[in-house]
């Protein structure tokens, strides 16, 4: 019995001695347990800068989503407008045709594009029609398929002469969201330029 109470004493000195480090006054025992206790808790500056990375990634999700659909409409408008001003356009009475119409088709877009809510137009913007090859980032432009030896009158007087309008129209959507502009592609304006182009052939002149 001495021997087992000897053995037992002996055990509990060495469980003593790893809890406490192996060092008498346990010190490196309480530097342990501090340690694990610490490795538990999320530090307070970590946690911040983690929601600022995600705030981050979401505010330029949704600003992507709210851009992108102003891009959209802005888009679909100005092909609505090209369409309209072109169907317009090819019931101009005019001799010849260019540059005489080029005032008409310019306010006639202009009226369109002020009825079509167009994002960042406003009254006056599109004051005249220039050629399309000399058209910038925003304008009307028009061109008349005029074949060789044709006067230029409009409308043609015989169906058989096939004269075909051309409108394009460029038009710059502002970046409402900072830093968005770089994956969109070149511009020479101040965001994201548009660009659409309808071409119809006028009808011949009625007898």
């Amino acid at each position: 019995m001495a021997s087992w109470a000897g053995h037992m004493r002996w055990l509990g000195l060495l469980f003593r001695s790893l809890d406490d480090g192996a060092v008498p006054d346990g010190t490196a025992g309480d530097l342990m347990t501090r340690i694990t206790r610490g490795q538990g808790q999320t530090p307070r500056g970590q946690a911040l800068v983690e929601f600022g990375l995600v705030f981050g990634l979401f505010i330029l999700v949704i600003g992507g989503i709210v851009q992108g659909g102003i891009l959209l409409w802005s888009q679909n408008a100005i092909s609505q407008i090209a369409r309209d001003t072109a169907r317009y356009a090819v019931t101009l009475s005019d001799s010849p045709c260019d540059p005489n119409a080029r005032p008409e088709v310019a306010t006639a877009a202009n009226q369109i594009a002020r009825g079509a809510s167009l994002v960042a137009y406003s009254n006056g913007m599109w004051s005249s029609a220039t050629p399309i090859a000399s058209l910038g980032p925003e304008g009307v432009g028009v061109d008349w398929q005029v074949p060789t030896g044709f006067p230029g009158d409009c409308p043609p007087s015989d169906n058989r002469i096939a004269v075909d309008i051309r409108i394009r129209i460029n038009h710059v959507v502002p970046v409402f969201f900072p830093g968005l502009q770089l994956i969109g592609p070149p511009c020479s304006g101040a965001g994201f330029c548009l660009s659409t182009e309808t071409e119809l052939r006028m009808e011949p002149k009625k007898r």
